[in-house]
Order: structure tokens, then C-alpha cells, then sequence
């Protein structure tokens, strides 16, 4: 999968909106929505089986980043897990993108029900006086955490702080009630820490990719395309 995204706009995209459009293969009204919801924008989508594996490879989904749990701030750099190898150098933290992970999951309870049928019951003397009947209720909950999208110089897969499953001991005495208020003062050590990295927070609101993704995965998507145009912009 090929996709086309705009960073950010360089000037007056008024002025050039319908001939885009019509390189994109779009009209000016459907390219007008997408980059109205905010940038970067995905504007081109392409299939091409040949750079199928290239593109996987491209983009880390967050479950398979590192996850800062017990993390710990170091001189050498950031430790993700207590009593574990891995270390993140400060210096090697090209982009930090604080986002807003979206997910949705959905159960189904099969319900019974008796339904009194009068007439059933005239017709049979009072021998059936109901029915028993099954239907199925969908019920959808939403879930919302803001996590932060570490990218890095040297091209290794992201690290992912999440809200709600990190631990903030790390923090010491700074340490407040809420996950939230540790989150960002978590955030700004870690901008302490690594000052040439660059920060955004424009992915804070959860949108999803037309005919692509949605949720969490494409936040994912749209944190890679954002962390490269921010990189080659550094």
C-alpha cells in the first residue's frame, strides 16, 4: 500500500486545490474534507502487491513497539522495563508525537424474551400463552488514552508511552494523582532529556483514513507519515 500525505501546507493551497485535485484523480470538494480534517492529510491511496512487503515493513503498528512500563530516566538514556538491556539513547530521539489512541470493542448478549400472545392463548383455550423469542444486543464501548510516539534517528522500530499502563516512579518526587498529570510530566522530562528532538501534538485528535484504517491503526499511520516529514524537515 502507497500512500500520499501532506505534511503541512506551504502556502495558499486555495490557489492550487482543483489542479491537485485533478492530479489525484479527485474533485476539489473531496480534497478540500480530507485536508480540513487536519495534517498531515492523506490524499492519494495506492494498491501495488509487488511493494506490499516494503510498506509492512515501513510502518510499526504500536503493539509491537517497546512499551515504556517501569521506565526510568538515565544518563546513558531511557530504560523501558526494569532489569531489561534495552536503552534508548537521548541523542538518537529524532520526534516525539503526543496523540490520542482511539479504540472501539463490541459485545453481543443473546436475550430472551416471553411475549404474551392473546390470541394464540383464545384459540388454544388458555393452553399457550406466550412465546418465547431471542434477539441480540450490540452494545459498543469507546476507549480513549493519550500515548506519546518516540521515533528514532537511527531508524529502530518507535517506543510508545502509553497514559494508563506505565508505571511513573520514575518521576519521584514530581509524582501526582492522576495518570494523566504524570503523562505530561513524564513527557516533559523525556523533552528535557533529548532537547534536539523535535515535539508535536497535532495528532491529538483521532481521526481515521478513508478507506484505509481507523482507531488506533491509523494514528499509527499517520504518526509514521508525521514523524518522517518532521525528520526530513529537521
Amino acid at each position: 500500500m502507497h500512500l500520499v500525505a501532506i505534511g503541512e501546507p506551504g502556502g495558499a493551497i486555495d490557489a492550487t486545490i482543483v489542479q491537485l485535485a485533478a492530479e489525484l484523480g479527485t474533485t476539489a470538494y473531496e480534497l478540500r474534507l480530507v485536508l480540513n480534517a487536519g495534517f498531515p492529510a492523506v490524499v492519494l491511496v495506492t494498491a501495488d502487491e509487488n511493494v506490499a512487503q516494503s510498506a509492512l515493513a515501513v510502518i510499526v503498528p504500536s503493539t509491537r513497539m517497546t512499551i515504556l512500563r517501569d521506565f526510568r530516566f538515565e544518563r546513558s538514556g531511557l530504560i523501558a522495563q526494569s532489569g531489561s538491556a534495552d536503552v534508548l539513547a537521548y541523542s538518537d530521539i529524532s520526534v516525539l508525537l503526543r496523540a490520542l489512541h482511539r479504540t472501539t470493542s463490541e459485545t453481543i448478549e443473546k436475550i430472551k424474551e416471553r411475549k404474551l400472545r392473546p390470541a394464540m392463548a383464545i384459540a388454544t383455550g388458555g393452553l399457550v400463552m406466550s412465546k418465547t423469542t431471542k434477539r441480540d444486543v450490540v452494545t459498543r464501548t469507546e476507549r480513549r488514552e493519550q500515548v506519546l510516539y518516540i521515533f528514532r534517528r537511527s531508524g529502530s522500530p518507535p517506543w510508545l508511552l502509553e497514559e494508563r499502563s506505565a508505571r511513573y516512579v520514575a518521576l519521584g518526587e514530581a509524582l501526582r494523582p492522576t495518570s494523566l498529570e504524570n503523562f505530561s510530566s513524564a513527557i516533559a522530562c523525556l523533552r528535557e532529556h533529548a532537547p534536539g528532538a523535535t515535539y508535536d501534538e497535532r495528532l491529538m485528535t483521532s481521526r481515521p483514513i478513508r478507506g484505509v484504517a481507523a482507531g488506533a491503526e491509523a494514528t499509527d499511520i499517520l504518526a509514521h507519515l508525521l514523524a518522517q516529514h518532521l525528520a526530513g524537515r529537521a
